[in-house]
């Protein structure tokens, strides 16, 4: 039978999943780290009047915080970090208030190494060419280097320097010992000392090994950013969301209550709703606003429970972990406490991102827990987390003579039924910050 296509019109039922913005409220509410939480509930109670931060009671009668309240929340919310008196002083700071102490430098001069000091980057290198400041600051070249000089004896020892090599040799220069051998290394050989080619420089200068690793020391103990001390970057703090503690033969779980203010409904715009009856402006716009803050708080809580179960899954299946140390950590997915909870991986992945647990053994982010894993001769597995505290105890206790090559570190893993390519190692060795074994040898 012949089909002829053609166009109509019809009805069909389909089932769809579709987010609603309450739903999607109470999902990015899940995800927020507990700063982003702060900032997201502060902007809640400032456009919605029917929230109110619990313990800001107001006086029934006035509407108007009473004397006693004010003072116990005053009290409760006093930050003393907040009122340490600043101490920073700027490198440009510092710097001028060297040059106020040497009186006999002529005015051109002085205006000139004022000109270089404003100019310094945050590392307290120049940047800039001297024949170029001698055009702006309309001064001979000669005077600039002078007053490059004057800038260049000023502390932090090193300041004024215009590349790596002068700014170490400025400081060489003015320790009380002489070392003629580190001098000429920084000034002919940083490559083949950043390069560790120990045995070139060794027969290139016709010094003794020994010699050549003691002038590198000195170098390694020079400052390469004189002026970095000076910028000082805001301090982020981390604020915990759960702690785990130790009670007993016990781990308990339990909530930061400061790592966000507990919400309640103001109860005389609640009354307010409840006993109006006109169907006015005001009423409507107050229980719009009641509505919204109670789902508000309903998400608050929906987070703290989620929260809670997702840690103390954690803390079930990684419990060596709390009691033992990092060396315990054993390897576990997210599909594991989704599977343990019954709720997504998608949501485990939410409770754990950004958020903070303070432990027996310091401060970690949920997703620390979940380490990746290495195959064990036995058919148990190995957290990348307990192979890098193995590589970390080898190489403290490796003779410094013959560290140990990354191969055979991957050799000792071996031995220890965890079988891992050399490759790993070298990566999780430069996670570290350990240097390869050519760099930690010592003669």
């Amino acid at each position: 039978m012949y089909m002829r296509p053609g166009y109509g019109m019809f009805q069909q039922q389909t089932a769809k999943m579709r987010i609603t913005p309450q739903l999607r409220k109470a999902i990015t509410i899940l995800k927020l780290s507990t700063p982003e939480l702060m900032e997201v509930i502060h902007q809640e109670v400032t456009e919605n009047p029917v929230l109110e931060i619990a313990g800001n009671t107001w006086d029934a009668d006035y509407h108007t915080p009473t004397f006693f309240q004010v003072a116990r929340r005053t009290d409760d919310n006093y930050d003393p970090l907040l009122h340490v008196t600043s101490n920073e002083v700027s490198l440009e700071r510092h710097l001028k208030e060297q040059l106020g102490f040497i009186k006999k430098i002529p005015p051109p001069i002085r205006q000139t190494v004022l000109f270089m000091v404003g100019n310094l980057d945050r590392n307290g290198y120049l940047r800039s060419p001297l024949p170029e400041i001698s055009e702006v600051c309309k001064i001979e070249l000669s005077q600039v280097e002078r007053a490059l000089k004057i800038l260049q004896s000023c502390e932090p020892c090193g300041v004024g320097a215009r590349d790596l090599r002068e700014c170490l040799l400025l400081q060489v220069q003015s320790m009380a010992d002489s070392f003629p051998l580190v001098s000429l290394l920084i000034q002919n050989h940083l490559n083949d000392i950043a390069n560790f080619h120990i045995h070139k420089l060794t027969t290139m200068l016709k010094v003794s090994t020994q010699e050549i690793q003691s002038a590198i020391d000195v170098i390694k103990g020079l400052n390469p950013r004189p002026g970095a001390a000076f910028h000082i970057e805001a301090v982020h703090y981390i604020i915990p969301e759960v702690i785990i503690e130790k009670a007993g033969e016990q781990l308990i779980v339990r909530l930061l209550q400061t790592a966000s203010p507990r919400l309640s409904l103001n109860g005389y715009y609640e009354r307010m709703v409840i006993t109006t009856s006109d169907n006015n402006e005001l009423t409507r716009f107050l229980s719009g606003k009641l509505h919204a803050a109670k789902f508000f708080l309903k998400c608050l809580e929906q987070r703290r429970r989620t929260i809670v179960r997702v840690v103390q899954a954690i803390v079930e299946e990684q419990n060596d972990f709390f009691w033992h140390g990092a060396v315990y950590l054993k390897p576990m997915t997210l599909k594991q406490i989704a599977d343990k909870l019954g709720v997504h991986e998608s949501t485990v992945s939410r409770a754990t991102t950004g958020k903070y647990a303070q432990t027996p053994w310091g401060i970690f982010e949920l997703k620390y827990f979940f380490p990746s894993g290495l195959q064990m001769d036995l058919g148990d597995s190995a957290s990348s987390e307990h192979v890098k505290s193995k590589i970390k105890a080898w190489i403290s206790d490796e003779n410094p003579k013959k560290p140990y090559s990354d191969q055979k570190l991957a050799d000792l893993m071996r031995g220890e039924g965890i079988s891992i390519s050399r490759r790993t190692i070298t990566k999780y060795r430069e996670e570290l910050g350990i240097s390869s074994s050519v760099r930690r040898k010592r003669i």
